[in-house]
């Protein structure tokens, strides 16, 4: 028996060929192998094309991220100086004597001058004060956009080219012009996950209440305006769709002005306070100012996670907003059904990069 071992395969007679033949023959199926062999090699054929095909959507990846992140930084470049002002009807806010306060104009202050020279549909600029990347640039420090849709800027940037960031801007159904803006203006932008461009970042108010604590102001000035706080009086999750609540969606984007048919402030308020992640004393008015914010919820498809806040005027003690804000508990916090159906009722935060 032993002999049988010692003298199996002696018969083989060893392979001469070339070698690059048999390179391809032991890696690719070649005639006379055995189906197991077969198998083995279109298995490996396989794991190899499957590898270069990753290496080069990586690399794609890559060159996009780099791409974004250039381009986000060049128009973060544009950030203003909003110390260089020029009050109302351009007169250092000298109305004289027989001029009545409602004659005065909105005035495009020199700030926005730079950003019109590039795109003449900016209408403002939004920026998140303190909220920084690792390279000590704040996420959220954008020029404001308005076209005469709300679908050209979902694609374009501020240099009319087809940029899968977009742009963030304001709806456009209400124009921000000399003669006035809405209420409360929509701005929207994507969440671009991996990438951080646009409003992505947003998600991170899903953190929680200390968060929300560390970077409560946003600063938001259209052309005609200069430093102008508002601060953050609501955070919830909408849906864009009645089929996603049992046919009651609250259409936050229909409030424009509060003084148009059925969209009433109280209404708004109301809705806004219900769905709220956390609570904050603020008194909102209808004659008050308003900003909301809107990009994609990643934890729900097709749901919108959104930020509301309010212009602080003289009247408002900053100081005790900010000390006011709390962590709503979870069963007082009103969530759309297609939340509930994926998380029930319950917070869940699952990162901005998810």
């Amino acid at each position: 028996m032993s002999m049988v071992n010692e003298t199996r395969g002696l018969d083989k007679r060893p392979d001469n060929s070339n070698f690059f033949v048999r390179f391809f023959k032991y890696f690719l199926p070649w005639k006379g192998d055995k189906a197991g062999e077969v198998f083995r090699k279109v298995i490996f054929i396989g794991s190899i094309v499957l590898f270069c095909t990753s290496i080069n959507q990586l690399n794609d990846f890559l060159s996009v991220d780099k791409e974004h992140g250039e381009y986000s930084a060049e128009i973060q470049s544009l950030e203003p100086d909003f110390s260089d002002t020029v009050l109302l009807n351009g007169n250092s806010g000298e109305t004289g004597d027989n001029q009545a306060p409602e004659s005065k104009e909105r005035v495009v202050q020199e700030w926005a001058k730079k950003s019109l020279k590039r795109n003449k549909e900016v209408v403002g600029w939004i920026k998140i004060p303190g909220f920084k990347n690792s390279k000590g640039k704040e996420h959220i420090n954008y020029p404001v956009l308005q076209h005469d849709d709300n679908s050209y800027y979902l694609t374009h940037n501020i240099d009319n080219e087809i940029y899968e960031s977009g742009s963030i801007y304001a709806d456009y159904v209400v124009p921000i012009d000399k003669n006035g803006q809405p209420d409360n203006i929509t701005i929207y932008g994507h969440h671009m996950r991996a990438l951080g461009t646009s409003f992505t970042h947003l998600a991170e108010y899903k953190s929680g209440i200390d968060f929300l604590k560390k970077y409560p102001i946003i600063e938001f000035n259209t052309i005609y305006d200069s430093n102008e706080e508002y601060v953050i009086v609501s955070c919830f999750v909408g849906c864009e769709k009645d089929s996603q609540d049992n046919g009651h969606c609250f259409d936050y984007w229909h409030y424009r002005n509060f003084d148009d048919g059925e969209y009433k402030f109280d209404s708004w308020l109301n809705n806004i306070k219900k769905a709220s992640w956390y609570s904050v004393d603020v008194q909102c008015d209808a004659d008050d100012d308003y900003i909301t914010l809107s990009t994609c919820c990643n934890e729900v498809a097709d749901t919108r996670w959104v930020i509301v806040a309010k212009k602080l005027d003289s009247d408002d003690d900053k100081e005790a907003i900010l000390a006011s804000y709390k962590d709503k508990k979870d069963k007082d916090i009103y969530f759309p059904q297609v939340w509930k159906n994926a998380w029930g009722n319950n917070r869940k935060y699952l990162g901005w990069s998810y």
